[in-house]
């Protein structure tokens, strides 16, 4: 498997979680019941106005400070910028690897000596490639699985009306497909991130280090003293 293939395939297999996640910590009134592709669709056609102030329903006022978003606007900034990007990549890339299918035979053909059994036989022609399930939908089925399946598919070389990917349009796709496997799994929080931290070691004075993410409560660690903190620690403190 390709690394590009790889990527694609994280993000069929996370994609799912992105559902569940937005479905579990939504408020009440938002998002509404259903599943991401339908509340993708239902918020596309609101007005920014009344997109602004749903969002303001998860805020808490009272915080202070920088703090992160709640996760349900993360998941769904996530999911809406994920899906873009995967269907805007299959939209660029399909003409460009698409092999054209045949057309229906024209009307003068009876004219030009044609028989009406080549007739039939060229419309049939036209309507199996036309109708190839493996070519990339420009209507219908524009989902983030959808296109992560379709670029995984010409990764991989699987059969269909394509030419094979040049190394420029692979390396595109290897790019694109780990930047977007990367967000969605830092939104799930399933990736460990070490971040400095602005105060001093209370020990030492020396620079701490936060670590966050990967399902682990988060901690603290001094890079001179080596002292450690967890967040259970700073409660009972």
């Amino acid at each position: 498997m390709t690394t590009a293939a790889y990527h694609l395939a994280q993000i069929g297999i996370l994609w799912p979680h992105l559902d569940d996640a937005l479905d579990q910590h939504g408020a009440a009134t938002w998002p509404p019941a259903g599943r991401m592709s339908d509340y993708l669709a239902s918020i596309d056609q609101a007005d920014a106005e009344e997109a602004a102030a749903l969002r303001a329903l998860e805020r808490d006022p009272a915080q202070l400070g920088e703090t992160r978003a709640p996760l349900s606007i993360r998941i769904l900034d996530t999911a809406r910028l994920v899906e873009g990007t995967l269907v805007h990549l299959a939209d660029t890339l399909a003409p460009q690897i698409t092999e054209a299918a045949s057309t229906h035979a024209p009307a003068d053909w009876p004219a030009r000596g044609w028989t009406p059994a080549d007739a039939r036989r060229r419309d049939t022609t036209a309507a199996f490639e036309q109708g190839d399930p493996a070519r990339w939908r420009y209507v219908g089925l524009r989902t983030a699985e959808y296109a992560a399946g379709w670029l995984h598919a010409r990764v991989q070389g699987e059969d269909g009306p394509f030419r094979p990917l040049s190394a420029a349009q692979l390396l595109h796709v290897e790019q694109v497909a780990a930047g977007c496997a990367d967000r969605i799994a830092a939104a799930l929080d399933l990736t460990t991130r070490h971040v400095p931290d602005a105060r001093p070691c209370p020990r030492c004075s020396g620079r701490l280090v936060v670590t966050t993410g990967a399902g682990r409560p988060p901690s603290a660690r001094c890079d001179d003293c080596a002292s450690g903190w967890t967040m259970a620690d700073a409660v009972a403190a």
